[in-house]
């Protein structure tokens, strides 16, 4: 599984595979997830802004 983030102004968007997952405004904090099933509680990957 491939994911890839991208900030465009204030919005984060993950995509899994080429497939958007998850977006979240980040002045707000408010958060969406688009495909449950590749983002859940036993998913690998841990989503954040800013990554070291």
């Amino acid at each position: 599984m491939a994911f890839t983030k991208e900030i465009e102004n204030d919005e984060l968007y993950v995509f899994m595979n080429g497939k958007l997952i998850y977006k979240r405004w980040l002045k707000t904090g408010q958060s969406k997830v688009f495909d449950i099933m590749a983002y859940n509680q036993y998913t690998l990957k841990s989503i954040k802004e800013n990554e070291h």
